[in-house]
């Protein structure tokens, strides 16, 4: 059996679906390292029970700023013995957002001849290197080119490592995609038990989910709404999420005199509720998590350069890319979409998330990077 350490920050909702599955796998012997919460942020654990072997160890805590926001990083001083107590045959590490602890990850392959594996989305297109990320490419860069393989979120992360001269055959795909086969089981048994979902006086409905920082550029859509009065009376958004600039967004709501914007706060067990009633799922700002989301819903998507996966998950069948995602533009496709036949978009957006990327092919694309 495999003996297998995960490095990562911590341990999200999001990510521990596709742990537990790994720890099912016959022939792998799974633990995840991870630091403590960031709290009042993104980066914090999922606090249901884990089905898989986890140990969260002392770490210093570094929250630093940069040119695209803000960052987090666990400083895990006595990872290194941790590591020489478990004695992994591979370890996979979070990429350039852990690069402290990936570093001792990658020691301590290099020196008992392990497999190292390093876990990024690569380069989010559009955007400047910050000067604290350019100190650190060297260092990146040595690692990304000695691992023993990559995984990355999608096609973007692909071509991103293949340009520093790493082989296509040591690159691994695993589209960044939410856990598709629990959303979708769920789903059903609620249609089936005919569970209510949320209903108002407007009839096209347009849905965001997500956390409400700045990054996300949801003021964007929410003056888009704004210039598109003609529809007022017809249309509402839906905004799923809570974070630090919900204040904000609640203020230009008012300043803009938007009636038909309702922020619902964050919805988990019942998020359904509002998925279900939905029309057309937008993201105006980074991202990436969601648009698989809303395609489990059989949605339509608007969306704007994230972290990659968008370009895999997103066709002119399905949805449209905006990659200059202003309020006119924002407006503009809206208005396009509204006449377009949407449940056909919709059934197209499923039919992707069935067929080709998804929990399964997510978990496979794992395992193939380690053997």
């Amino acid at each position: 059996m495999k003996k297998l350490v995960i490095i990562y920050r911590v341990i999200q909702h999001y990510r521990a679906p596709f742990f537990e599955l790994l720890s099912n796998d016959k022939n792998i012997n799974l633990t995840v390292i991870h630091g403590p919460d960031f709290k009042k942020t993104k980066v914090v654990s999922n606090k249901n029970d884990k089905d898989f072997k986890s140990k969260k160890i002392f770490s210093i805590k570094l929250k630093y700023k940069t040119i695209n926001g803000h960052g987090y990083m666990p400083i895990s001083p006595f990872l290194l013995l941790e590591l020489l107590k478990l004695k992994p045959d591979v370890i996979i590490s979070e990429g350039a957002s852990n690069l402290f602890n990936a570093v001792q990850g990658f020691i301590y392959c290099k020196i008992y001849k392990k497999k190292f594996i390093w876990w990024s989305l690569g380069k989010i297109q559009n955007r400047k290197k910050s000067m604290l990320r350019m100190i650190f490419d060297r260092l990146i860069h040595y690692i990304e080119k000695n691992s023993y393989s990559i995984i990355t979120y999608s096609s973007i992360g692909m071509k991103y490592f293949q340009s520093l001269g790493i082989k296509k055959d040591k690159i691994y795909k695993a589209l960044n995609v939410v856990d598709t086969y629990s959303i979708i089981s769920k789903l059903n048994f609620k249609i089936k038990q005919n569970s209510p979902i949320y209903k108002s006086n407007y009839k096209f409905k347009i849905i965001f989910v997500g956390a409400l920082i700045k990054e996300k550029n949801i003021d964007s859509l929410l003056r888009a709404f704004a210039i598109m009065n003609n529809f007022n009376e017809s249309m509402e958004l839906i905004v799923v999420g809570d974070g630090p600039y919900k204040s904000e967004l609640i203020k230009l709501k008012k300043y803009l005199q938007l009636k038909n914007v309702n922020f619902v706060g964050s919805q988990f067990d019942n998020i359904d509720y509002y998925w279900r009633s939905a029309d057309l799922f937008v993201l105006p700002g980074l991202g990436g998590l969601a648009i698989s989301e809303a395609m489990c819903y059989s949605l339509p998507i608007l969306c704007s350069i994230g972290d990659g996966c968008e370009v895999d998950l997103v066709n002119k069948k399905n949805g449209v890319i905006e990659k200059d995602m202003t309020p006119e533009n924002i407006a503009k496709h809206i208005e396009h979409l509204m006449n377009q036949d949407l449940k056909s978009m919709g059934r197209e957006s499923l039919r992707i998330i069935l067929e080709k990327y998804n929990t399964k092919n997510y978990v496979k694309k794992i395992i193939e990077s380690t053997e």
